[in-house]
């Protein structure tokens, strides 16, 4: 990736940083404070404690971009593949449950409408891990960012400064869900929005702060427990009032594991009381075992050139840990064999699991803890997946009274939403608007594990700010 103004950069911003009286104790908790009181927090805890953040060039997010699309549009012909295809809903682990739920067609409108793509940059590119496309977090992240990290007086020049510009996922999200619901048929040019999810998760803040901005453009909006909803047959609503779109976040597999398939909420998706988005189409698209689909060359007639290409350059080999054989690096292998033999090259994943839980990373476990995870995974739905190796970064904090650095893994995770395209018919195309910036002192990085965040700040090369230049 080019890194030639990235790099300048971020030395001028260190060396601003490193001035006296740049940063101290008390400005360093205000900082703290700002993000509690904004909402840039998991649960209680803020979630950017470094003080600069990822530079990227225009161009490299570009190919990112390029490459992001093509993986989702792939993953989408996954879903729609397994829904209505016996042997590839087995492949990627669809419940009974999941797969009448899935065939389910709540009208027009788009499959998914937004999702996340977890990305590892890498010392040769950039490989896609996972997809988030039930309930993706981190949305709301840059604005916050904006609101807090690049407030502070030595990223001075990134405020106005020629050249430098940054994503607006939230944005992109309102837009998409816009599209989506008048795609549906919905009539309301406002439609009053529920954005849907447990009260008691870690993730209440962020979900504040979008309902402030739906508010902010003039929709009606409340936050809403799963509890909260009901359904007459004709309306979905909440506390008496009409819900016309709902923005779920709410995770379809804790949905139905909790409260079955008679909920309100799934009742109202099946009677077109109200537009859903995510619709409950995308479990496939969840499911770790697509990226297996993705990576074996038996489905390779899925997806487009364009798409065969992207995966082969960004696709990490990826299995279901089944009993069984597998091509590798040019030969059959016994999987299990495989896994045990090449432990330090391998990572298992569970299916359905989100946050990190139940990650195994073989280069970390032991050999005793690696064998009986092996072996139960491989009579449990489980992926493994080739070792990518992600690229470090040293990022300033402040941490003993003073400002220092610290070697971090981070991964940049793209956000993708489904955009209309004029016609006769609705049709939607997926595009990449901005991306959440993971940090953290190990490789497994989500959020929920511990992991913080910091902004995106794309960079024009030929723009971009000197060292003495003159900003507002």
């Amino acid at each position: 990736m080019s890194q030639d103004a990235t790099r300048s950069l971020a030395e001028q911003l260190d060396a601003r940083l490193a001035a006296p009286g740049a940063m101290d104790a008390a400005r360093f908790e205000a900082f703290l404070d700002a993000q509690r009181r904004l909402g840039l927090v998991h649960g209680a805890r803020p979630l950017c404690r470094y003080l600069r953040p990822h530079l990227i060039a225009e161009q490299d997010l570009a190919a990112i971009a390029r490459a992001a699309e093509q993986i989702a549009s792939a993953l989408e012909r996954v879903a729609q593949r397994a829904i209505r295809d016996d042997f590839l809903a087995e492949e990627v682990g669809l419940s009974a449950d999941e797969r009448a739920l899935a065939a389910i067609v709540p009208g027009p409108g788009p499959l998914h409408t937004v999702g996340r793509l977890d990305m590892l940059v890498t010392d040769g590119g950039f490989s896609f891990i996972e997809y988030n496309a039930d309930s993706p977090a981190g949305l709301t992240d840059q604005i916050l960012v904006e609101r807090t990290l690049m407030e502070l007086p030595h990223l001075a020049p990134l405020r106005d400064g020629h050249g430098l510009r940054t994503p607006a996922p939230h944005r992109a999200l309102l837009g998409a869900l816009r599209e989506g619901y008048a795609a549906w048929g919905g009539r309301e040019a406002r439609p009053a929005i529920a954005i849907v999810d447990w009260a008691t998760l870690d993730t209440s803040a962020e979900l504040r702060v979008l309902a402030d901005l739906f508010s902010a453009e003039g929709h009606r909006t409340r936050i809403v427990d799963p509890d909260e909803l009901t359904h007459d047959g004709r309306r979905l609503g909440a506390g008496g009032e009409r819900i016309d779109l709902v923005y779920r976040r709410v995770i379809t597999q804790e949905l139905i594991g909790r409260r079955g398939l008679n909920h309100p909420l799934i009742r109202a998706y099946c009677d077109r009381a109200a537009h859903v988005a995510n619709s409950f189409r995308i479990r496939p698209l969840n499911k770790k075992a697509a990226f297996a689909v993705l990576s074996n060359p038996m489905f390779s007639g899925l997806f487009t050139p364009e798409q065969r290409a992207a995966i082969a350059e960004h696709i990490p080999w990826t299995r279901r840990l089944t009993a069984g054989r597998a091509a590798w690096r040019g030969r059959e292998v016994d999987l299990v064999e495989l896994l045990l033999e090449e432990q330090e090259s391998f990572v298992l994943k569970p299916n359905d699991e989100y946050g990190g839980k139940g990650v195994l990373l073989g280069w970390t476990a032991t050999p005793a803890a690696w064998r009986e995870a092996v072996r139960a995974a491989a009579d449990q739905p489980c992926i493994a997946q080739e070792r990518r190796r992600p690229r470090t970064a040293r990022m300033p904090t402040f941490r003993g009274g003073a400002v220092e650095e610290e070697q971090v893994y981070f991964d940049l995770c793209p956000f993708v939403f489904a955009r209309g395209v004029e016609g006769p018919l609705p049709t939607f195309t997926t595009r990449m608007e901005g991306a959440m910036v993971r940090l953290s002192a190990s490789e497994v990085s989500n959020v929920s594990a511990g992991g913080g965040v910091t902004g995106l700040v794309i960079v024009d090369g030929a723009r971009a700010p000197r060292e003495g230049a003159r900003h507002v």
